[in-house]
């Protein structure tokens, strides 16, 4: 192997690639600003609903209001959102009538909630049966629901502390049981939760991504631009122009799974965590998102092994396609066979078993997963190194034996990776 020669054409294929508007887009573009972009679009639209979801009035009708929450009142009016018309209690005789008239007026879009006391019997002065109506399928009656059930939920627990005192109960004598909730998990920890169950399952449809096409280009492609022939006469082996060509399939990989990972991590700090503790009132529990620094070899690693893989694996099969379109319709199976485990397998409750470790791409996942958690397990990583590895020389050992055929070096073999299989293993002077 002439390394300077293969060296020189490699460094002539990135630059090529640099000319080509799809591999430049799909490998570099994509990769580093889909998720800033989706993240500040998904942030702004968010922000958008919910200011405007906190600006209009909500139109509220309360009827057959105790006197003994009357208070209920000046919480809708300190809210300074809600629109209340206070009603007596319609009489026996009337009120399914009434109840209908309200579901009406919610349905047309009249009113957005309802609040029917009606005055029991039993207890003490105050108590009395609410009923709550709104439409689920209205954003302003379920915000008006909501606003209703804060204050109502705050009214009834003054009611309650009002009645204990009137009975000389205090405290803990009043408070039957008290609930504490407590999350063990720091933000950092829940940050890495997340990025760890979102980034290894994008780094590997990014990085096969970053493969698909110039894995066409570099061979359909040339054929298609009727380039192949001019490449195929350099002085020089065919296998340094192939290796050339495989390592800068496999560098434009590497480089679509690296640029999406540091993306969607400066997108969860710059959007995805304010976003977070937005929703969370801002309390301070929210998500950090921050990679430990142990795990950036791994991640680094991973994409060197997992782009050698997959764009191997592609080359092999778009070596036999004589124009673009063929080559994608030749490689999409491989695309959605990559993927489709790492779906399927993405499960927090799954453990990174040593037989795990032996499956390629499901381990690179399985590892990335532990390693942003901070927890990087000897066995199975130098098993995950092992397999893939291995996975990686099969496909090189094909990519040979493949290439020494002529007519598939030259573009005149009609049929697929599987077709050519079948007719190497034939026996010899067996029928076509």
């Amino acid at each position: 192997m002439d390394w300077t020669t293969i060296r020189l054409l490699y460094l002539s294929e990135l630059r090529s690639a640099l000319r080509e508007r799809s591999v430049l887009i799909n490998g570099i573009l994509i990769p580093l600003l889909m998720y800033p972009l989706m993240m500040w679009v998904m942030f702004s639209a968010i922000l958008f609903v919910t200011a405007r979801t906190e600006s209009f009035a909500s139109r509220v009708e309360i009827a057959g209001l105790p006197v003994e929450h009357r208070g209920l009142l000046e919480r809708l009016d300190e809210e300074g959102r809600v629109e209340v018309t206070e009603v007596d209690a319609p009489p026996a005789t009337t009120a399914a009538a009434y109840r209908a008239g309200i579901e009406e007026r919610l349905r047309a879009s009249e009113l957005d909630a309802a609040l029917i006391f009606e005055a029991t019997e039993d207890g003490p002065p105050g108590n009395a049966a609410a009923s709550l109506l709104s439409d689920g399928s209205s954003d302003q009656s379920q915000t008006a629901r909501g606003r209703l059930e804060r204050a109502l939920s705050a009214e009834r627990s003054d009611w309650l502390d009002r009645i204990a005192e009137q009975h000389g109960l205090e405290g803990a004598e009043w408070q039957v049981f008290e609930v504490e909730s407590g999350n063990l998990a720091t933000g950092v920890e829940m940050g890495q939760f997340l990025m760890g169950m979102m980034i290894p399952l994008f780094f590997v449809i990014m990085i096969a991504n970053g493969c698909l096409y110039p894995a066409i280009d570099s061979t359909a492609g040339e054929r298609e631009r009727n380039t192949w022939e001019t490449t195929s006469t350099l002085a020089t082996r065919r296998i340094h122009i192939v290796a050339a060509k495989y390592l800068y399939v496999a560098t434009m990989g590497t480089v679509a799974g690296t640029l999406n990972a540091a993306a969607m991590v400066v997108s969860f700090r710059s959007f995805l965590g304010p976003l977070l503790a937005r929703l969370g009132d801002g309390d301070g529990s929210g998500f950090a998102f921050e990679l430990p620094l142990r795990s950036l070899p791994v991640l680094l690693l991973t994409a060197v092994l997992l782009g050698a893989l997959i764009g191997a694996a592609m080359m092999i099969l778009a070596a036999f396609a004589r124009t673009f379109k063929e080559g994608q319709s030749m490689i999409t199976p491989l695309y959605l066979l990559v993927i489709f485990p790492v779906v399927v397998l993405n499960d927090p409750s799954l453990e990174f078993t040593p037989p795990l470790a032996a499956i390629p791409v499901v381990n690179i996942v399985l590892l990335l997963r532990q390693a942003i958690a901070g927890n990087l397990l000897w066995l199975q990583l130098g098993l995950t190194l092992l397999s893939n590895a291995a996975a990686i020389v099969g496909c090189l050992w094909l990519a040979s034996r493949v290439l020494r055929v002529e007519e598939v070096a030259t573009g005149s073999f009609e049929g697929n990776l599987f077709q050519f299989l079948r007719r190497q293993l034939r026996p010899a002077g067996g029928k076509a």
